[in-house]
């Protein structure tokens, strides 16, 4: 019996998360889970529009691929495995209905506010959900489930983001509604501490209602557990680069923040726990892993760089891009590089400059017009179908 969950929480971003370095913040299932999963580094959504990217995962493809027909859960349904998608983001409706799911469900949202408990939060209807049918027994099987996460209500317990002010902090904020905005100027160090505080709360209820779902999975024997992969659908601005919050009205530029996103592939059994794979991988290597995992036929593509996840000895990809609208994020093993529709570069070294903070395009004049062309022409080349340009060599050496 094969048997498989993906979780999806939209807003959060890698570096919430202390199995991808933060460190102040402590999540012990959180870390349980890592210890017990396939952890992959450098994970990169290929775009930030969450209809174009499930359209994308749904396709098993990049986001702005050709479409060429196939679906991912008749590709299931052929090897009789049946793909149910739950969310409470009614933004993927329209995508929901262009595929086959076995079922589809949709909780609904309410306005904000904080929760008593933490099964009464957005995320806490998501995970009760995946915790009954954990428990079930239904043969072979794949729960999709989309939460808004950070993309919506911020309503757990006071008590999360309380703990986490030292006693000379002033008292963290009470909102429950994310906030969204695009600040001129530098924010006030309070309201930068603020944020962090009501964010690391809502990964902190995470933590609370990923142990639960860990004891119900651990609970069963290693041959009825199901594959679980835990993933985002793109991380949340919290200051960093004068943007705060993903509001759809409000313009939004890609950096690393927001591209890199954690992904754990927890094995049944913990099996191949404590992996980190290092190379680069995109979003649409998450379909590939399931379709490998369920043994189902992939797409007939002449050019397709997707890869299974499954294989640890395989190669990571050269370069990732994320494409939102006309901007571009270029990744590749040395350098990040966001590059708008006037050809404009901010360019990152890589891996030392994790979150873009220091732009060096100015002092790369030999890498930052490679850089632009290859972002160009990777994204011309998926868009046709055709081969990726080669690497120029010049982009796989760092500072």
């Amino acid at each position: 019996m094969r048997r498989a969950i993906v979780l999806v929480i939209d807003g959060w971003s890698a570096g919430y998360l202390p199995p991808y370095g933060t460190a102040w913040l402590e999540t012990p299932a959180l870390n349980q889970l890592a210890a017990e999963s396939i952890l992959v580094e450098h994970t990169s959504v290929e775009t930030l529009n969450l209809d174009q990217l499930y359209r994308g995962w749904f396709r098993a493809a990049h986001p702005v691929a050709p479409a060429d027909g196939f679906d991912l859960a008749a590709a299931l349904a052929e090897v009789g495995v049946p793909l149910h998608l739950l969310s409470d983001e009614a933004l993927l409706r329209d995508a929901a209905g262009a595929f086959a799911f076995a079922s589809t469900e949709f909780l609904p949202c309410a306005e904000p506010q904080i929760a008593e408990h933490e099964d009464d939060t957005e995320l806490g209807r998501i995970f009760t959900v995946l915790y009954d049918w954990v428990k079930t027994e239904q043969g072979d099987e794949l729960v999709w489930a989309h939460a808004r996460g950070m993309s919506g209500a911020w309503d757990a317990p006071l008590d999360y983001r309380n703990s986490l002010a030292a006693d000379e902090d002033p008292e963290p904020p009470t909102y429950a509604a994310a906030p969204a905005s695009r600040p001129t100027g530098e924010l006030e160090p309070d309201e930068l501490l603020g944020l962090s505080q009501a964010y690391g709360g809502q990964v902190l209820l995470i933590d609370t209602l990923m142990e639960e779902l860990l004891a119900a999975i651990n609970a069963l024997p290693a041959e009825r557990q199901p594959l679980l992969i835990v993933t985002s659908s793109g991380g949340m601005p919290l200051g960093l680069h004068q943007q705060v919050g993903r509001a759809a009205e409000l313009p939004l530029a890609v950096y690393a923040n927001l591209a890199h996103v954690p992904l754990m592939i927890r094995l049944p059994g913990a099996a191949e726990g404590l992996t980190r794979v290092q190379g680069l991988t995109s979003s649409s290597d998450l379909p590939a892993t399931l379709l490998d995992w369920f043994g189902a036929t992939g797409p007939k593509r002449d050019v397709d760089s997707s890869r299974s996840l499954l294989h640890l000895d395989a190669p990571g990809r050269d370069r990732t891009l994320c494409v939102q609208g006309d901007e571009l994020y270029l990744r590749t093993a040395a350098w990040g590089a966001r590059v708008d529709r006037e050809r404009q570069c901010q360019l990152f070294g890589k891996p030392d400059d994790r979150w873009d903070v220091n732009d060096v395009a100015n002092r790369c004049p030999q890498v930052t017009p490679l850089a632009i062309d290859l972002a160009q022409q990777t994204r011309d080349a998926i868009e046709t179908g055709a081969a990726l340009p080669e690497l120029p060599e010049e982009l796989t050496e760092g500072l």
